[in-house]
């Protein structure tokens, strides 16, 4: 692969370009396009490590320990004996402030600033809060609708789901024509050199994420596989914007799809959470996200 450059009007425009030999001819094809500004070293490295299928940290084997899967499931088969001995009533009470948690939770890691309350008035009281952005009412309201869906859906993990979420999460929020649509243009994770996998390679990508979870459904416990989907996502980065919020949400759907409870990343953690997802992509170990996913797990059922 190597760098090749354009002039239009005066104006130079950055390619990497990979040389080939095809019909006993040397041929050349355009696989990324970096803009009118050179590449940084780091960025070409990111590039070269998405055209050779680097770009998506594939892990060498489970991690996840034996007292670390007891711990889970006897925190989920507490919460659902609880559960069971509850009336319809205080169940529909239960299920609506951990969701209302969940939603303040999600989406302060995003950069939300309404309160539990606030959050709570503006998903099921339907009232707008005095001084709060459109985009965080609406955010909170896009996520509980997300979340309604989710409890009716009764499918797979596949490309569908995954889009129709984004386009719940992000409407009013994004422009129309982005609802539910890959990534046309690179994005970036603020805060890291990390490079998300380049638009045109998303739809090969998310293709191998949901063949690589069919295939490996037996070699992972459950808790761990979807700490591993969440991870993969959010390298592969698929959409310009919404995708923590639509990992965590397939992240949980996962746990539910396996028969576990679902879980709340706390904003309080917020730089343990991002420190985590940082570590597999950097420094290529899911070790440190997978405890720390179980550490938040714990806290969810622990404190409620």
């Amino acid at each position: 692969m190597f760098l090749k450059t354009r002039v239009v009007k005066g104006i130079e425009y950055f390619y990497a370009c990979v040389s080939y030999v095809r019909e006993g001819k040397q041929e050349q094809k355009d696989v990324y396009y970096f803009g009118n500004r050179k590449p940084t070293k780091y960025e070409w490295g990111a590039v070269l490590a998405a055209i050779e299928g680097k770009d998506v940290y594939e892990p060498k084997e489970a991690q996840m320990r034996q007292e670390q899967k007891e711990r889970v499931e006897g925190l989920g088969k507490r919460m659902k004996s609880e559960l069971a001995q509850m009336s319809a009533s205080e169940r529909e009470k239960f299920y609506e402030m951990f969701y209302n948690d969940y939603i303040y939770n999600t989406n302060s890691i995003e950069g939300s600033t309404l309160s539990k309350d606030e959050t709570f008035f503006v998903t099921r009281e339907k009232q707008g809060v005095e001084g709060k952005s459109l985009k965080e009412i609406y955010m909170a309201r896009n996520l509980m609708a997300a979340i309604e869906f989710l409890e009716k859906y009764d499918g797979e993990l596949n490309v569908s789901l995954v889009k129709k979420l984004h386009e719940i999460v992000q409407e009013d929020i994004q422009q129309k024509e982005e609802l539910g649509q890959f990534k046309r243009r690179q994005n970036y994770i603020i805060g890291t050199e990390f490079l998300p996998t380049p638009p045109n390679m998303v739809e090969e990508r998310m293709d191998g994420l949901l063949r690589w979870i069919g295939i490996n459904r037996k070699k992972y416990y459950a808790f761990e596989l979807a700490a591993l989907f969440h991870l993969k996502f959010v390298g592969i980065h698929p959409f310009i914007d919404g995708n923590g919020r639509v990992a965590r949400l397939l992240h949980n759907f996962m746990l539910k799809q396996s028969g576990l409870v679902p879980i709340v990343y706390h904003a309080k953690t917020k730089q343990k959470y991002y420190s985590a997802l940082r570590a597999a992509q950097i420094y290529g170990s899911h070790r440190q996200f997978l405890d720390y996913s179980l550490e938040e797990f714990v806290a969810t059922y622990e404190s409620a």
